[in-house]
C-alpha cells in the first residue's frame, strides 16, 4: 500500500513517511505533488488507516524487522508493512473511533509545529524528553527577542501564528500530545480485541511512561512509551496473526509443488528472529 503511480490521484490526502528516520511518524500531505525517494507513501486516506501505521503496536513491529542506518531505523515496507497484521475486518470496514482520534492526534501534533515552528523531530525530541520544562527553557533563550523564533526567520504569513505560544502553553502542549498518543494507542490495542481478556491471552497493559528501550542507541535510550513487557507481548501476538494470515493465504492459493508462498516464507523469517 505505498506509493503506486496512479493509486492517489483520486485520493484526498495521502500520509508519507521518510525512508529513514529517528522517530517513525507519518504525515497527511496533499496528492498533487512530486515524492521523492525518499519517502513512503501511504496511498490511502483514511485517518483510521493512519492512527494504524502511526501507533506505537506499529512501530514496534516496524523496529523489530526493519533495518538501521547509523542509529535511525530505516523503514523497509517489505519487512514491517506488508507482514504487518491488520486488525481483521481493517481494509473492508473504516473504523470511526480510529479515524476519530488519528485526526485528532496527527491536527494537534501538526498545530504545535506550527505554533512552536519546530519539525516533527524536534517535535518528538521534547514529547521523549524527562527534562521538558528545561528544554523548553533553552529553546526559548535560543531566540534574540524571547519568543520562540525570531522573526526574520519565519514567513510572513505565519508570524503571527509562530510566536503565539508561551512556554507554559508548549509545555501544556507537549503534555496534550502525549495524553492523545496514550488515547491513540489504546484505540488501537481496542481494534484488535487486546484490551481485554480473550482468547490470546489477558489484557495487554501498555503502561505508557519514560522507558529504556534497549535497541535504540546507548546515549539517547529513552523514550515516552510502553513497558517492555507490553513490548514483548505486542511482537509475540503480532506475529502469531502474521502466522495465521500467512496460512490463510496458502489454503487460499496452494503453491505449486515445491514452493512455499512468500508470505509464509516472510512469517517462517519473523519466527527465526524474534
Amino acid at each position: 500500500m505505498y506509493l503506486q503511480a496512479g493509486l492517489i490521484a483520486s485520493l484526498s490526502r495521502c500520509f508519507a513517511a521518510a525512508r529513514t528516520t529517528k522517530h517513525l511518524n507519518f504525515s497527511s500531505t496533499p496528492t498533487d505533488r512530486i515524492f521523492t525517494d525518499s519517502l513512503y507513501v501511504f496511498t490511502t486516506d483514511r485517518w483510521d488507516q493512519y492512527a494504524l501505521v502511526q501507533s506505537t503496536i506499529h512501530e514496534v513491529w516496524a523496529r523489530k524487522y526493519s533495518g538501521a542506518l547509523e542509529t535511525r531505523l530505516r523503514y523497509s515496507p517489505s519487512d514491517c508493512f506488508e507482514t504487518f497484521a491488520f486488525p481483521a475486518g481493517q481494509w473492508q470496514h473504516p473504523n470511526p473511533e480510529l479515524a476519530a482520534i488519528g485526526e485528532r492526534y496527527h491536527e494537534r501534533r501538526r498545530d504545535l509545529m506550527l505554533r512552536l515552528w519546530l519539525g516533527l523531530t524536534d517535535i518528538y525530541n521534547l514529547f521523549h524528553a524527562p527534562d521538558l520544562d528545561a528544554r523548553l527553557d533553552k529553546l526559548q533563550k535560543r531566540t534574540k527577542t524571547g519568543d520562540w523564533q525570531t522573526a526574520e526567520n519565519i514567513p510572513p504569513e505565519h508570524r503571527a501564528t509562530a510566536s503565539s505560544l508561551t512556554q507554559t502553553q508548549a509545555r501544556d502542549g507537549i503534555l496534550q500530545l502525549r495524553a492523545l498518543h496514550r488515547q491513540l494507542d489504546q484505540a488501537v490495542l481496542t481494534a484488535y480485541g487486546w484490551h481485554e481478556q480473550g482468547s490470546d491471552g489477558p489484557a495487554i497493559d501498555l503502561g505508557h511512561d519514560f522507558q529504556q528501550v534497549e535497541t535504540l542507541p546507548e546515549n539517547d535510550r529513552t523514550r515516552y512509551t510502553i513497558t517492555p513487557a507490553a513490548r514483548k507481548e505486542l511482537l509475540q501476538r503480532l506475529l502469531k496473526l502474521n502466522h495465521t494470515r500467512a496460512a490463510e493465504e496458502a489454503a487460499k492459493a496452494p503453491p505449486s509443488k515445491g514452493t512455499k508462498p512468500q508470505k509464509a516464507q516472510r512469517a517462517k523469517q519473523a519466527d527465526e528472529l524474534l
